[in-house]
């Protein structure tokens, strides 16, 4: 994507909660935090690696947001480093035990991980049990709490922004470079033996990947105002997955366009319930069969075929 269309983008995302109905406010909110979990599971996708349970880092953080804000009185701007924080603590320890793994062991190792954290929230009553917390506090800005659609979009689009120019550069640095060189266990030897610290890389990348996941799992347990276990299980990560594929995993903005098509549409079937995951499951079925290379590549696939000049 040009400078211009980013440009171009970031105007009409600020331009947007001043012409937006409150609904469609709600739909960009909802799109800027699956947006931004999406990009954040394709920094991990990219190095070769499947994770099942990114939810579980999007739980982490709202938990301790909700912990902190709820429970101990601490301010909810406070809650949203922490959760961020307490995420990256957790990758830092599980990558470091599992990302030796590979294919379906590392996926299966993390959907356990994601498994394990939900039922641990359900689990003690002091976590709010199965029911969850309710009454989650926003955050204040000069003494008026962000209660609107249209206050609580700002944090919620700077903290997008942000984690996702974060992830973007680190592509073209040597750091992101070097990753791409670990997607099989041969590659990683290969770059292991020309000095690539291929076990330092892959942990700081998944750490990177969670504090912004876990960041933005704050902002969205203030939005919804309360938090339960069910809402961050395996579906949620699961559907984060069906974005990056069907948006097109060759290149960065591929999950982000998937994730922001697939949630606008699934807000809209939001009251037909179990439709909503049988939509999401056909049209994946569609891209891996007419559109392997996902959405991104559709234009491509459109020149080609008309014969239009590149």
């Amino acid at each position: 994507m040009t400078v211009a269309r980013v440009a171009a983008l970031l105007l009409a995302l600020i331009v947007l909660p001043f012409v937006a109905t409150p609904y469609a406010l709600h739909v960009a909110i909802v799109v800027l935090f699956n947006v931004t979990y999406t990009a954040a599971l394709y920094a991990v996708l990219r190095m070769g690696y499947l994770s099942l349970g990114h939810a579980g880092f999007i739980a982490l953080g709202a938990y301790t947001c909700v912990i902190l804000s709820v429970r101990l009185g601490v301010s909810p701007w406070l809650g949203i480093p922490a959760g961020g924080l307490v995420a990256g603590l957790f990758a830092w320890g599980l990558g470091a035990l599992t990302l030796r793994l590979r294919g379906i062991y590392f996926a299966l190792a993390i959907f356990a991980f994601g498994e394990i954290v939900t039922a641990f929230f359900r689990a003690f009553d002091w976590f709010g049990g199965p029911a969850g917390i309710p009454g989650v506090p926003r955050p204040a800005f000069l003494g008026t709490p962000l209660a609107s659609h249209f206050a609580f979009y700002w944090p919620v689009l700077v903290v997008a922004v942000l984690g996702i120019a974060i992830l973007y550069r680190l592509q073209y640095t040597r750091f992101g470079a070097a990753l791409l060189t670990l997607k099989t266990a041969e590659s990683e030897r290969l770059a292991e033996s020309v000095g690539i610290p291929a076990a330092r890389y892959k942990t700081a990348n998944f750490v990177v990947s969670c504090v912004i996941t876990g960041t933005m799992g704050t902002l969205h347990a203030q939005y919804l105002l309360f938090v339960n276990p069910q809402v961050f299980g395996s579906t949620m990560s699961t559907d984060l997955l069906i974005y990056a594929m069907v948006g097109g995993l060759a290149g960065f903005w591929g999950p982000i366009l998937g994730a922001g098509l697939l949630t606008a549409l699934g807000e809209q079937l939001f009251s037909v319930g179990y439709w909503k995951t049988l939509v999401y499951a056909a049209i994946l079925m569609v891209v891996i069969m007419v559109l392997p290379g996902g959405l991104a590549d559709l234009p491509r696939r459109l020149r080609a075929h008309f014969g239009a000049p590149r």
